[in-house]
């Protein structure tokens, strides 16, 4: 690394976006890269494949597993392995249609069986989705019966539940290195906390980071250009019913504001609603205060994260409670802490969208409640002459390749 950074860099300009799709970003460059390489900077767990919880998760993912449609980053259904869709009167019954083989050159079309059969071996967690049945028609039409009439069933078929793998990675397990083939080529670099500035000065072509010094880092170099990705986690304050709130949070703009802009080292606002696990679309019920149960005085946190940590100590400060601690938890301890629902409170991280609300509200602890502080977002650092990347609504990138590229422009 060449110099030492500040903690409030100013913001390097944003590539532009393809005047065709916003949602389309490219190192807008003459020459383009033969391969493209990204590092990974958070650890990659491949259980989650249907649950990615990180940003080099999704980012690889996303790169490998494709759902039906996808939601891009203004909100708006695109298709993704299928390329179209209906609903009947009821709107129980949809039906999605596949590309054809003469349209695919880089890689064989995922058929409907494919995607039925995948289905099937997930059964009940399809079926938590509120998914009856998926039963193909022929190679290229599959009828979907909800359990429920849905007016937006498509949204529904973008949670990641539902992805099928497309592409086959190559991975170099004693290299830590996973390669996709697309056009260009992918080369993921699992580099668990490695420093992004380290990766970029040895060549790598894209990094995603969260760390607003990386950013100030590149912002005087001609060959990269960096961008934001769409707001995707909200940081909260969860506390269970039963629990003496933490006096001066609830409802106070001026301290988000504050949380937001003078506390975190990171891109954040105060967050703001709609709130997926609040309101109809959630299906929870709201869990009315009962009297103060037997807590720690902690408000405790991921001691991984510190945006997190930062949130946790300012918010014990301003509380003027001599006795309540801000402590950080390993990973295991937390989750346990989180169970056991003895903490005066815990500071979690949400994500900002989600496809189906009412699913992953079934996912948050029970028993608790909310109270949203900031949203944060990731920035994107591109070399140029990348090869374009398409951006959804939940901050994820996709590398698009050239026939993705060539049927798009038609």
């Amino acid at each position: 690394m060449l110099a030492a950074c500040s903690s409030r860099p100013a913001s390097p300009p944003p590539v532009a976006p393809d005047q065709r799709d916003e949602c389309r970003l490219s190192g807008d460059s003459a020459a383009s890269l033969d391969t493209f390489t990204v590092a990974l900077t958070d650890s990659v767990d491949w259980a989650r494949v249907s649950s990615p919880a990180n940003d080099s998760e999704r980012l690889l993912f996303r790169q490998l597993f494709e759902t039906l449609v996808r939601i891009d980053c203004r909100g708006e259904i695109r298709p993704g392995i299928a390329d179209g869709w209906s609903g009947d009167s009821t709107g129980r019954i949809w039906t999605f249609t596949f590309p054809g083989p003469g349209e695919f050159t880089e890689h064989p079309p995922t058929t409907a069986g494919a995607v039925a059969s995948s289905w099937k071996a997930r059964e009940p967690g399809i079926q938590a989705l509120g998914i009856d049945s998926a039963v193909a028609l022929d190679d290229r039409t599959l009828r979907v019966t909800l359990r429920a009439s849905r007016d937006s069933a498509p949204r529904l078929f973008a949670d990641p539940l539902l992805s099928v793998g497309h592409r086959v990675a190559v991975v170099h397990d004693p290299s830590g290195r996973v390669v996709v083939p697309n056009d260009p080529p992918v080369d993921f670099e699992l580099s668990p906390a490695g420093d992004p500035r380290d990766a970029l000065d040895r060549g790598i072509d894209l990094v995603v980071t969260r760390d607003p010094a990386v950013a100030e880092y590149v912002a005087s170099r001609p060959e990269f250009v960096t961008f934001p990705l769409p707001w995707s986690r909200t940081y909260a304050l969860l506390q269970f019913a039963g629990t003496q709130p933490i006096s001066g949070i609830p409802g106070a703009d001026s301290l988000r504001r504050s949380l937001a802009s003078d506390v975190v080292e990171a891109e954040a606002r105060p967050a703001q609603p709609p709130f997926w696990w609040s309101g109809a679309q959630s299906c929870r019920a709201d869990v009315p205060m009962g009297v103060t149960g037997p807590t720690s005085p902690r408000l405790v946190y991921s001691r991984t994260d510190e945006i997190a940590r930062a949130l946790a100590e300012r918010i014990v400060a301003l509380s003027g409670n001599t006795q309540l601690r801000a402590v950080g938890l390993g990973d295991i301890d937390f989750a346990t802490a989180l169970r056991d629902r003895r903490e005066r409170g815990y500071i979690v991280f949400l994500p900002r969208n989600v496809a189906a609300p009412c699913h992953a509200s079934a996912a948050l602890p029970t028993g608790g409640w909310l109270e949203p502080l900031i949203d944060t977002r990731a920035r994107a650092i591109v070399r140029r002459g990348a090869p374009p990347l398409s951006i959804d609504w939940d901050g994820s990138i996709k590398v698009v390749g050239k026939e993705e590229r060539s049927r798009g422009s038609r």
